[in-house]
């Protein structure tokens, strides 16, 4: 699995969505004074972003994933939302960037596979609300790329793509979740397949959060080889101090 994140105040509604503008809030980040420019030296990942408590409960944070190659590269989510008396005002998601998140390799070196993640913002990124639900929804969009190699011979390219959904609900229920599954299928003699999950959600308020990513790839050469691993990228429960 794997997911993602974050709010200003908010204008008044136009057409089913909201427009946001800024609004002060109390600095946060985890780790503890990470940014976007830089991976932390603790985690893959870098939270960062304000929280607000004047009138509603606001956040504006984006969620840093970043390259196992390269420290200063990444693939990002901005979320915008806000809650008043626990139940949902609006949410905005916006990404960007490309990031290769994992790379197993196995049998000396002989077989290698790896994952990259990018986002893109869907539209103007900006939600819309169900009454009937009482929940607020956005998309974003979120691109897997997964790379098999064996013996040295030509890179296998599996590349999906996924328009995930987040959403806020009553009791500071944000989620979003992207699940890539796909084949090259097994008429070939060779091939790769892979499930993979990006999460992120709120656990029972809005300081708490959880982070996955997580999932398993397969690459065959027949007869030669048929090599399965886990991928790990992260699975992590964090808490944000005010």
């Amino acid at each position: 699995m794997m997911l993602l994140i974050f709010v200003c105040g908010f204008a008044p509604f136009v057409e089913s969505s909201i427009k946001l503008r800024q609004a002060a809030g109390s600095p946060v980040s985890y780790p503890e004074g990470c940014t976007g420019a830089h991976k932390p030296a603790t985690e893959p990942f870098c939270a960062t972003g304000t929280i607000g408590r004047v009138g509603m409960f606001t956040v504006n944070m984006t969620l840093y994933l970043f390259d196992i190659n390269d420290p200063t590269k990444s693939v990002h989510f901005h979320v915008e939302l806000a809650t008043r008396a626990k139940k949902p005002v609006g949410l905005n998601i916006t990404g960007g960037g490309s990031a290769e998140v994992v790379k197993k390799e196995g049998l000396g070196g002989a077989v290698a596979g790896s994952v990259t993640i990018e986002a893109n913002t869907v539209g103007d990124g900006r939600g819309k609300y169900d009454p009937k639900t009482d929940t607020w929804t956005a998309d974003i969009g979120i691109k897997a790329t997964v790379e098999g190699g064996v013996l040295g011979l030509d890179t296998i390219n599996l590349p999906i793509s996924n328009v995930a959904t987040a959403h806020i609900g009553p009791n500071y229920d944000f989620g979003i979740q992207a699940l890539f599954k796909k084949t090259t299928g097994y008429s070939n003699n060779q091939g790769i397949s892979i499930a993979f999950d990006l999460t992120m959600n709120t656990k029972n308020d809005i300081f708490t959060w959880e982070l996955i990513g997580e999932g398993g790839f397969h690459i065959w050469l027949h007869p030669l080889v048929n090599w399965a691993r886990s991928i790990d990228v992260i699975h992590k429960e964090f808490k944000f101090e005010l």
